[in-house]
């Protein structure tokens, strides 16, 4: 089937949406504006995943994206797209699944940006894979495990930009073979670049091999900001990113990172936050919006290595925080010390976690996937007031339909581009019983 359709928003998925004798199509590369010439596959009744053929009339929203790799690699949607557009869709992806999916209706205001669209991810994860003349490193393509190789990210902070290439000659010269999906030494290269300028490198090695320490020692020669390489053994055929815990191979195991005036020690394989000067936005929000603790009770769920939760011991509350990553906890509990804050930081399931008294405040930042379980356990009996910081509007507006149907009111929400150029939006929202 082929059309010409105009393009009149955006999907969660980052693809233009049209309609055409009420089909929704999805069509990948278009931008809200355009008046396109598509083509589908028949018999759908409802919606429906359409190529981009032409683009018969522009946007004046539609830009030049500055990475030459944009179209075929999957790691940016929204290059082609004005940001001030960008950031008026995300806002509008936010209220549509509140609405639609959580059946309910709240004023949310503009997207708060980073004030920086390119040049600002601080970590990144290349997979390595088996090319016909030597070692693949870059970028999944969009819908596929084809790795689309590219030594100018213009999303990624510049001085991680070189390391693929780097890397891609470390291999050759020593022999080390890539990942094929059966076979193969190296899977993925994990690099992360603190604020002072330090990166610390893990490589995901399907055995180990005394030919990583001398790429680590060549890595670190070549790039003098790299401070550390580790090893991180994943010996299974799953498509997940990192395997067992790190070893370090040389340099340093952590690095630090600074957030509203605080210190984080992270490992290589700690989650912390893509864009930290955008996150410092989110973060001050929810400080804003939880105000002073004055000695009261919080629950800090998900809490990583602990950034809201000292935030909010900094603000004076009493904290505990609740991590499954047993290492993560370890790193929290370090980060308080190194502050010179009081928290409690255990280990376990965030969805299990104990619920506090009702006078308490709860805050939670889970992964995409939300937090279906423990929306339905505060539902029946939970405290007054719910922090949620969300990277995933659909899950939001599912857990916040529990939350309401259990007697919460979602008070107000905030949406954050923490993740430019990609179809990514956090939120931010506020639940009282």
């Amino acid at each position: 089937m082929r059309a010409e359709v105009e393009i009149t928003g955006l999907g969660q998925a980052g693809e233009g949406v049209g309609r055409h004798e009420g089909l929704v199509l999805f069509v990948p590369g278009a931008v809200p504006g355009d008046r396109c010439r598509i083509a589908w596959e028949p018999g759908r009744r409802r919606m429906a995943r359409a190529r981009l053929l032409e683009v018969i009339e522009p946007s004046p929203d539609r830009e030049a994206p500055p990475c030459p790799a944009f179209g075929t690699c999957g790691g940016c949607q929204l290059q082609a797209i004005g940001y001030a557009r960008e950031l008026r869709e995300k806002r509008r992806i936010v209220e549509d699944a509140l609405r639609r999916i959580g059946h309910l209706e709240v004023d949310v205001p503009a997207c708060i940006g980073p004030g920086e669209a390119y040049g600002y991810r601080a970590k990144v994860s290349w997979p390595i894979r088996r090319g016909a003349t030597g070692p693949l490193i870059g970028l999944f393509a969009a819908q596929s495990h084809d790795v689309v190789e590219q030594d100018g990210c213009a999303v990624l902070a510049p001085a991680l930009r070189s390391l693929p290439s780097v890397l891609r000659q470390g291999m050759v010269d020593l022999g080390l073979s890539a990942w094929d999906g059966t076979l193969g030494l190296l899977r993925h290269a994990v690099a992360r670049r603190a604020r002072s300028g330090e990166i610390i490198l893990t490589l995901v090695a399907t055995a180990e091999d005394r030919r990583l320490g001398l790429l680590a020692g060549r890595v670190m020669s070549a790039l003098p900001d790299v401070v550390g390489v580790a090893q991180s053994l994943h010996e299974g055929r799953g498509n997940r990113v990192l395997g067992g815990p790190a070893k370090l191979l040389a340099g340093v195991g952590e690095i630090e990172e600074r957030i509203l005036g605080l210190r984080f020690r992270v490992g290589p394989t700690s989650f912390f936050q893509v864009h930290p000067a955008a996150a410092e936005r989110l973060f001050g929000t929810v400080l804003d919006w939880v105000g002073p603790g004055d000695d009261r009770a919080a629950l800090d769920l998900y809490t990583g290595v602990g950034v809201l939760a000292l935030l909010l011991a900094q603000a004076g509350y009493r904290v505990q925080g609740v991590e499954y990553d047993e290492e993560a906890v370890g790193f929290a509990a370090r980060n308080a010390e190194l502050n010179g804050l009081q928290a409690e930081f255990v280990a376990g399931d965030a969805q299990e976690a104990p619920l506090p008294g009702r006078d308490a405040l709860l805050t939670l930042d889970p992964p995409r996937g939300g937090a279906q379980r423990l929306a339905e356990r505060l539902a029946a009996q939970g405290p007054a007031r719910v922090l949620y910081v969300s990277c995933d509007p659909a899950t939001l507006a599912r857990d916040a339909a529990i939350l309401a149907a259990g007697g919460y009111r979602l008070r107000r929400v905030q949406p954050f581009d923490l993740f430019p150029r990609t179809a990514h939006v956090e939120t931010v929202a506020e639940f009282l019983r």
